[in-house]
This record gives structure tokens, C-alpha cells and sequence, in this order.
């Protein structure tokens, strides 16, 4: 555990009201000294502390009062998720901002829905990482693709993307295989469901994500990773 300064410090710099106070949470010590270095240089950011675990992090959070905690979901100490369910509901108005190198494609839905506004991955620029940050410490959400690191944006942007979330898992079956090319009666055999109950999945999934066409049905769950 590493305190920088203790909450309600006033800074000598009268515009130092308007930066943004970071929390650093990271199983890695050499990460988070590389983070805070970065985080240094940029103005507009203030690393208040760091923690290597989650039970650290809300002790720090409850000190230190950061706008947004950086924290890693491989972290000791019980269920990375849960740790983050954990923070948002004791600390609602802190923006969550996950930096993973896990790129599953369901990480960033599962991530959202236990109360990060963010969700960055690691082998992303520090041009992206310092956009991710601003997003989420402006009460908006922000999603690192899972394809290559030049595909990005903001959830806030491409309400599309916050619909993922809200996706059954008969649906993520549903664009898996459309994203692996399986046609509609043999998507239907594989689930053991009718063909008829495919295409009604389909309609849902094109209404909950505002697609036209199967076509971009197909492209979608191809880019957003569905076929991993």
C-alpha cells in the first residue's frame, strides 16, 4: 500500500482543484511505479496512491477519496469481479477504469455490469490509456477493443455497444456462431433448438443492436470478437 498524500490536501497551484485524483490497483509493483511515471508528467492527473489488492484498494478509497481507481482483474485476495461489485457499491461515485490484459470478448461486458465505467487493455498506447481516463472521469464509458490496438471507442459514442451487455447467452451463442460462419440450420442443430427460434434470436439481437441486416449482424459479432 502506497499513499501520496492524504485526502483534502490543498494544493499550492490554484488550478489544481480541476485534477484528477488516480488510484493505482495492481497485483504488479513495477507496473504501478511505470503507471504513477506516466501519470506524472500529464497535469491534468494526480496518483493519490496505490494498492496490490482489493482489500488495500477500498481502504485507500475510503482515505484517499480518488475521482477514478486504475485497477488490474487478475488481483489476490478472492474474485476480481467481485472486488470491483465490492467498490462500486460502497463508492458509487468513483469511476472504475479496468486495465486487463485479459481480451476475452465477454471480459468487458462482465466488467460493466459489476460497476466499471471503463475497460482498457494492457498492451494499448499511453495516448489511449490517458483518453480512457478522461472518459471515465468525465461520467462517461469507454471500451478497448478486442481487435487491433488502432480500433477504439468510447461506449458513450456507439450505444450499440452498451446493448452487449444486456445480451442472453443463448444470444452470444446465437453471434458465435453466426461469427464463425455456420448457417442458419446448422446454428439451429448445434443448439438443438428450431429454425425458427434462430431467426427469432436474430430479430432480438438486430433490434437490441440497432442492425439493419444479418449482413452486419455477422460483421458485428465478427469485430467484436464472438468467434474467439
Amino acid at each position: 500500500m502506497t499513499v501520496t498524500c492524504p485526502a483534502g490536501t490543498v494544493a499550492a497551484d490554484a488550478g489544481q482543484e480541476q485534477v484528477c485524483r488516480v488510484l493505482l490497483v495492481d497485483g504488479h509493483r513495477l507496473f504501478r511505479e511505470a503507471l504513477r511515471i506516466l501519470l506524472a508528467r500529464q497535469q491534468e492527473f494526480f496518483v493519490v496512491g496505490e494498492a496490490a489488492d482489493g482489500g488495500e484498494a477500498l481502504e485507500l478509497i475510503a482515505a484517499l477519496q480518488p475521482n477514478v481507481v486504475v485497477t488490474d482483474l487478475q488481483l489476490e485476495g478472492g474474485s476480481s469481479v467481485g472486488h470491483l461489485e465490492e467498490m462500486h457499491a460502497r463508492f458509487p461515485e468513483v469511476a472504475l477504469l479496468v486495465l486487463t490484459a485479459l481480451r476475452a470478448h465477454d471480459v468487458a461486458a462482465r466488467v460493466r455490469r459489476a460497476g466499471a465505467r471503463g475497460y482498457l487493455l494492457k498492451d494499448r498506447d499511453l495516448k489511449e490509456f490517458l483518453n480512457a481516463l478522461r472518459e471515465v472521469a468525465a461520467g462517461r464509458c469507454y471500451r478497448s477493443h478486442a481487435g487491433t490496438p488502432a480500433r477504439t471507442r468510447t461506449l458513450s459514442e456507439e450505444g450499440v455497444c452498451a446493448a452487449i451487455v444486456d445480451l442472453t447467452e443463448r444470444q452470444r451463442q446465437v453471434l458465435r456462431a453466426l461469427a464463425l460462419g455456420y448457417r442458419t440450420r446448422e446454428t439451429a442443430r448445434l443448439l438443438g433448438v428450431s429454425v425458427k427460434a434462430v431467426h427469432r434470436q436474430r430479430e432480438r439481437i438486430r433490434d437490441a443492436l440497432r442492425l439493419e441486416s444479418v449482413a452486419a449482424l455477422t460483421r458485428f459479432a465478427a469485430r467484436e470478437g464472438f468467434a474467439e
